[in-house]
């Protein structure tokens, strides 16, 4: 370590992303208790939806839920961690106070969950924010979300081919009903060439009840896609 770095770690330490405690330089974002109470999602899980199945010791099947669908699955999700501590405030801190300083504790969580295999002619595709909130925020959560997933692949992750066409509402506080409501007809793809016969994976900070990934969903095949696997840094438990 030069006298520099020595001096800068001395007056600025680094400090957990989860609990604030000071840090040694060689430690990433985490203190060690913060990092094991990260709730990754790990196999079994469901191969339609992505739950989690808790205590079971059978491999990775469609859950009671998906088995009983009478519609027709439109993507298949997985999802990083659990919506819990600390992961929910970083995200939290990440979208709606505009704390970019939390992207690499983010990249540590993305590092360590499940790798996540991208195919050349696979492309990506971030959840849009409509134009007004975007304008707003600065930034779309989802494509700087995407870009942590995917960093060596920057050039097969497609900004702007799925558009958010009208301004809804925010999903949170909203049921079921009222979220599908909400989104119908909300999202568009404007160049289908993009997408068509491509594989698709949509990316999404947080999956809560499937909704939102859901119309993207529609838009993405409506507009020739292949198929579409949904991936959330997180995921709501139920």
């Amino acid at each position: 370590m030069s006298f520099l770095s020595a001096g800068k770690n001395i007056l600025f330490p680094t400090s957990c992303q989860g609990c604030s405690k000071p840090l040694p330089a060689s430690v990433k974002s985490f203190c060690e208790e913060c990092f094991q109470s990260i709730a990754f999602i790990k196999s079994p899980q469901c191969t339609g939806c992505g739950r989690e199945f808790i205590n079971s010791t059978s491999g990775d099947h469609l859950c009671g839920s998906c088995l009983r669908s009478k519609k027709k699955r439109l993507f298949m999700a997985s999802a990083v961690t659990h919506y819990q501590e600390p992961v929910s405030t970083l995200l939290h801190r990440l979208k709606y106070d505009g704390d970019l300083s939390v992207l690499s504790a983010l990249q540590v969580i993305v590092d360590g969950g499940e790798s996540v295999t991208l195919e050349a002619e696979d492309r990506v595709v971030p959840v849009p924010l409509h134009i007004k909130r975007l304008r707003s925020r600065g930034f779309n959560q989802a494509v700087l979300i995407a870009r942590l997933f995917f960093p060596d692949n920057c050039s097969q992750i497609l900004v702007d081919v799925l558009r958010r066409v009208r301004h809804t509402d925010p999903q949170t506080g909203l049921d079921g009903v009222a979220r599908r409501k909400n989104l119908r007809n909300a999202f568009t793809v404007s160049e289908k060439s993009a997408v068509s016969n491509r594989k698709i994976v949509l990316i999404d900070d947080v999956y809560t009840t499937g909704t939102t990934v859901l119309e993207c969903s529609r838009a993405l095949l409506a507009a020739g896609a292949e198929e579409v696997r949904v991936l959330t840094l997180a995921r709501v438990l139920e």
